[in-house]
Formats: C-alpha cells, structure tokens, sequence
C-alpha cells in the first residue's frame, strides 16, 4: 500500500493527505508518524489532480532473455494496484511464468490468448482474478503456436489491441503485456497495441545491444504498420554496487539513452527468489524494502508520477 508522506510527494502538496490513523484501515509505520492510505483514496486524489493513469498498455519486452522481464511485469502490475488501478496482466510468452507467479494452481485449466485472439468479447471467459484489481488473462505452451495463427499483417496488428480494448471496456485502467524473448507474431502485435514499452536489461557486456535490437526493431514494426511508436523505458535489473561492471553500464545506459532510462535500477534482492518460491512479489515481504522502493519508483515513472525521474536511492 501507498504510505501519506509517498502520496503527498506524489501529489507535490505535504498538507494534502493529513497523516492520520483515521484515514487508513492498516498499520501505521515509522513510530505512528505515517500511515498506509487505501487504494481507494490513493486512486481518488490522484484522479482530483489529473494523475490518474488510464487506458496505458504496457509491454514488457526485450529480444535478449534473462532480463527480468516476468518479474518487472509481475511486479509492476501488482504495485500499480496500490495505486488504486484496476490492472490486468496479459502473459503471452509459452513459458507462461508469470501466469505460474500469480495463478498457479489454476495454470491447467485457463484459456491462453491464442484460443480467443479473433474473439476478443471472450477474452471476460478466460480472466483469472487474482485479486479485487488485479486480473490475469494467462498463459501455456499453446502460445507457442501464435507466428502460425497471426501470420496475416491484419491479425498482427490487431490482435493484441482488440483484446486490450475488450480489458478496456471490462473496467480496466492499466494492461500490463508479458512477452518472450524473440520476434514474433504476439511480439509484433503487441507492440502495435503498446502505448508505453519497458525494456528490462541486465548490467552485462550484452546490454547495450539486445536494446538496441529492440528499440531498431520497434521503430520497423511501428512504421511498417503506420502507427506511432510506444513510449520506450530502459529498466535496469539485477543491479549490483558491489560489480564494477554495474555502475559502468548504468552510466553507459543513461549516457547513450538518456532520459528514456528509469533513473533507479532494480538492485539485487534475495526476496525476489523468495517471492518466486511462493507464488507472490517483492511487495508481500515487509522486509524488501529495498526491492520495494525500485520498483515503486520504477511504476511511478511509468505512470508519470516521477516526471524529473531523479533517484537518490541507488546506494
């Protein structure tokens, strides 16, 4: 949940939100000084002063695997709940781990998006709520065949969309995409149903050039189709002081792409293995703090809730 003093920086204001038990149903923190506010309230001041994020598709995706690509999207579609928004995630990536992060005890028996792509009024049919809002439409090797039912221009470039528009109407406000690490149809439609795209990248030797391929091949796939281009985020995961490396290719990132990086990377946590292990995320651990403060700095720069994308966190 969203503490008093995290909304009232959010909203520029200190005296907007009085830090007051009264206001919140859970536990007080940091010695009964600030207090945890209900998405409900979250959600009704951001939308009284025109921050309410609405209607954004946002597709995880990097060519290069073992980014943490699930993990960021599983995350951020958790956090974003805090906000107070209604948020889906969509899992087209075979490997189906996210949909086994969030639902696996209901992975066997779901309808993955390959069943109803051209029957998108379906999509209500295939939903798994995980909670009041979050939802999951999941996963399975039969995603695996999408190059085969997408191969048409059309499909590609509808299909993903059409479905999103469906989770429009259905009440959502965010749609967060999971996608695998290659080029294909669900890649591609993805993409031309993308408002804001979030390239998950590792501090190794071979960042700079899984971005790269990406960003390249995003332009290629929006112009083919005569669409303008989603938004591009650089995430930077798997973060480590300790390895020189990571601080080379964290000033390599944001000199080369400037401001399209997210100015905190994601440091390394043990709890995000631990959060894998049981099916849950960083947020469910009180003691992630650390893990916690990237991601949520991570999702409010998506959500343009951090306009000056400025860290001081990152030590």
């Amino acid at each position: 949940m969203i503490k008093a003093s995290e909304l009232n920086k959010i909203l520029g204001n200190p005296s907007v939100i009085p830090e007051e038990p009264s206001l919140t149903p859970g536990r007080p923190t940091d010695k009964n000084t600030d207090f945890f506010i209900p998405p409900s309230v979250v959600r009704e001041k951001l939308e009284a002063h025109g921050l309410l994020a609405q209607r954004d598709v946002i597709a995880f995706i990097n060519l290069k695997g073992g980014t943490g690509k699930t993990t960021s999207s599983v995350t951020c579609a958790r956090r974003s709940c805090d906000f107070g928004l209604k948020t889906c995630l969509l899992d087209i990536d075979a490997q189906a781990s996210a949909t086994f992060m969030l639902a696996q005890d209901q992975s066997e028996t779901t309808r993955p998006f390959i069943e109803f792509w051209d029957k998108p009024e379906e999509a209500s049919s295939a939903l798994i709520n995980i909670d009041a809002r979050l939802s999951l439409l999941p996963s399975s090797l039969d995603n695996s065949l999408l190059d085969l039912q997408l191969s048409r221009p059309i499909s590609q470039k509808n299909a993903v969309r059409e479905c999103c528009d469906e989770l429009f109407k259905m009440g959502n406000d965010l749609i967060f995409v999971d996608c695998p690490p290659s080029l294909g149809a669900g890649v591609i439609s993805t993409i031309c149903a993308s408002s804001k795209l979030i390239i998950p990248t590792t501090a190794d030797s071979f960042a700079l050039r899984g971005i790269d391929l990406t960003i390249s091949e995003t332009e290629a796939i929006s112009e083919a189709f005569g669409m303008k281009p989603p938004k591009i985020f650089i995430l930077l995961t798997h973060f480590d002081r300790r390895i020189k490396m990571s601080e080379s290719v964290l000033a390599d990132l944001k000199q080369r792409y400037g401001d399209r990086v997210i100015a905190q990377p994601i440091r390394t946590s043990s709890y995000f293995a631990q959060a894998q292990e049981r099916n849950r995320t960083v947020f469910d651990f009180p003691k992630a703090k650390k893990a916690q403060l990237d991601y949520d700095f991570a999702v409010r720069a998506m959500l343009h809730l951090n306009p000056d994308n400025i860290s001081d966190k990152t030590s």
